[in-house]
Parts: structure tokens; sequence; C-alpha cells
């Protein structure tokens, strides 16, 4: 099977069940690695953008990459 086609067909259900990242992990990353508003980030795999969604809450400027027809669509629905 395709690696791109993996989650063709489950990305709803994805999307209701995937947690959000935690509040933690960003601390670190504005912590430890600088990460603050205007920075830019690259969310490779970005699924149906939960991390995009997230970042971007922060003003991270975000490139969002998906091979998955279906989980890219539900990113662009929900980010615009």
């Amino acid at each position: 099977m395709d690696n791109t086609q993996k989650f063709s067909g489950k990305a709803q259900v994805y999307r209701q069940s995937r947690p959000s990242y935690s509040r933690e992990m960003f601390t670190c990353l504005r912590d430890q690695f600088g990460v603050i508003p205007g920075s830019l980030a690259a969310d490779v795999g970005s699924g149906t953008g939960i991390l995009t969604r997230q970042l971007l809450e922060m003003g991270i400027k975000v490139f969002a990459v998906e091979p998955n027809a279906d989980m890219r669509r539900l990113a662009e629905q929900d980010l615009g």
C-alpha cells in the first residue's frame, strides 16, 4: 500500500480522536529553541492540521505539507 493512502477514508475519525499537543511542548519550543511569534515552521505530514493550528495560534508562520488528500482537505477546511 502506498503510505500516502493509509488515512484515506479515515481523516474524519482521526480529527475527532487525535488530541491536541500539550502546552508544555509549546513552552519547550519557546524556552529551549527560541520559537516566538513570527518564527517559521514546517509541519511535514501535517494531517488534519492539529499542530499547524496550535502553531498558528502562537503567531508562528507555518508551511503545512500533507500528502493524503482526505487529511489535507480537512485541514484546508478547518484552517482556510
